[in-house]
């Protein structure tokens, strides 16, 4: 009899253990199921967000040939303008919002050298002067920006001979881990992170005025538009010259350099292989579309030539 209870217990204890591994096991598998199918729903949401920044990017490109026929060769850009005015739109299922900004309102880190590969004094010396007007916690004196100057030429220009306080292979090849120079234009404005010298002060206060254009197909360098540059980057033309000092002068709308020139003391200064325009061809979109949970954020760099607009670039950043 005890026997017969025993075993009878032990079955129970069995059959208890089945049902428990047997819940476990459906738990585990409805908490998988629920996971991929979250996973899944918010993969397409990012997809659907993507397609909504693409769809921003044809709205600017719209917009910036509109503004061309508009416009005429012979016509100016300046920040008045309608494609320099962020727009937000309400989408299906959220919200899509987009600004762009002239890149030629803001120092091409590609033209600290030229085309024949070497330095480009009046790119040097602006960008120089830029580095000492930044609003640092300990500002750079001009020395200290000169050896950021010469490090910043000899990441892109293609020998390995560094400038004076310049640094190439054997500068990067001894850090953890090593690497070295690109030796090749840059892309993305953060590289300079990776450049000796820079810290994430500097390129915090850098990056609001500084860009990454490809090579123009002639002379050293795109046209600055001083129209569309900030004050910081204007006072960066010339020697001696103070943010405060070019205030006034900013968001202009000059119709010909030569006004510029006559208006701003100083600015005869201004070497004339320092080219300025007051037209632009280079855009950078930001676009930023929410869906529900899923946000894309999309960076497309945008060439105007006349009526066409290509993209030149893009990257996308999703949260």
């Amino acid at each position: 009899m005890k026997s017969r209870h025993r075993q009878q217990g032990i079955a129970a204890l069995t059959a208890i253990l089945v049902v428990a591994i047997a819940t476990i096991l459906a738990v585990n598998l409805l908490w998988q199921t629920s996971v991929e199918m979250r996973r899944t729903e918010n993969l397409l949401l990012q997809d659907q967000a993507r397609q909504y920044d693409l769809g921003g990017e044809e709205f600017a490109k719209f917009g910036l040939a509109e503004d061309f026929r508009q416009k005429g060769a012979g016509g100016i850009d300046s920040m008045d303008e309608g494609w320099a005015k962020p727009l937000a739109f309400e989408v299906e299922g959220g919200s899509l919002q987009g600004f762009l900004r002239d890149q030629q309102g803001l120092f091409d880190l590609n033209s600290l050298v030229g085309a024949d590969g070497k330095r480009n004094p009046p790119a040097a010396d602006q960008y120089r002067r830029l580095l000492t007007l930044l609003e640092l916690e300990q500002p750079l004196d001009p020395g200290t920006a000169e050896a950021l100057v010469e490090t910043t030429i000899d990441w892109i220009d293609p020998d390995t001979l560094p400038e004076l306080n310049g640094a190439e292979d054997d500068r990067y090849t001894g850090r953890d881990p090593p690497y070295r120079p690109a030796n090749f234009w840059f892309t993305s404005t953060s590289e300079l992170l990776a450049v000796e010298g820079y810290t994430g002060e500097i390129y915090s206060a850098l990056q609001p005025y500084i860009t990454a254009l490809p090579r123009p197909s002639q002379g050293n360098s795109w046209p600055l538009n001083i129209n569309t540059a900030p004050e910081l980057v204007l006072a960066s033309l010339m020697e001696n010259t103070s943010v405060d000092d070019m205030k006034p002068f900013v968001n202009g709308a000059y119709e010909l350099v030569e006004d510029f020139r006559n208006d701003v003391p100083g600015a005869a200064q201004i070497p004339q292989d320092l080219p300025l325009d007051v037209r632009s061809s280079w855009f950078l979109l930001t676009a930023s579309a929410s869906i529900g949970s899923a946000q894309s954020i999309m960076y497309s760099l945008l060439e105007r030539d006349g009526e066409v607009i290509r993209t030149r670039r893009r990257t996308f950043e999703a949260k």
